[in-house]
């Protein structure tokens, strides 16, 4: 006589196999997916970055020194600020690193009120910094501050920072063009 079907060991070792499968099948897909997410966060991360340093750049690279008052730059070890041109008009800028929130917040007004402690608009420009520091050279030596009373600006300004789950810290440089 012929068995029709299949005996109940013989469902259940087919039913482990395919459940062994289907779970290094779903392993895979979630680490894809994980992968794929953490990348997204690396790319997002890196394009505020980039977008931070180009607009600093601009910035700074648009130091102008005004009749009234002096000079005016100012910078310590977490914070800097500048009056810059912009157009056809003068705008305040200040950079400030906060130690409880981690991120680099900016500070903005247009036009200036030449009081670097008020501002018209503040915004965070990075997040989820360990360390930031800022210095200052003026071609030779460099400085971990910089008063505006000192009748020149820097000639450049030095930005190391390091975000979390990041190994080293990143190190950026940029020129002051009418510095003297």
């Amino acid at each position: 006589m012929r068995r029709q079907g299949f005996t109940l060991i013989e469902v259940l070792i087919a039913f482990g196999i395919f459940a062994v499968v289907a779970g290094f099948v779903l392993v895979t897909i979630v680490g894809m997916f994980k992968s794929f997410h953490q990348g997204e966060r690396m790319l997002d991360k890196r394009q505020s970055e980039r977008m931070f340093l180009q607009r600093l750049n601009k910035e700074i690279s648009s130091v102008t020194r005004i009749s009234y008052p002096e000079y005016r730059f100012r910078g310590t070890n977490y914070s800097f600020y500048f009056i810059f041109s912009k157009e056809d008009s003068l705008a305040e800028s200040g950079y400030l690193y906060d130690q409880e929130t981690l991120s680099l917040q900016r500070f903005y007004e247009e036009p200036p009120d030449y009081d670097w402690g008020t501002y018209a608009q503040k915004d965070t420009v990075l997040k989820n910094l360990v360390s930031c520091r800022f210095s200052y050279s003026n071609g030779t030596v460099w400085q971990d501050s910089w008063e505006e009373d000192r009748g020149v600006f820097p000639k450049t300004v030095k930005i190391n920072f390091r975000f979390k789950e990041e190994p080293s810290e990143q190190e950026f440089i940029v020129n002051i063009p009418i510095s003297q």
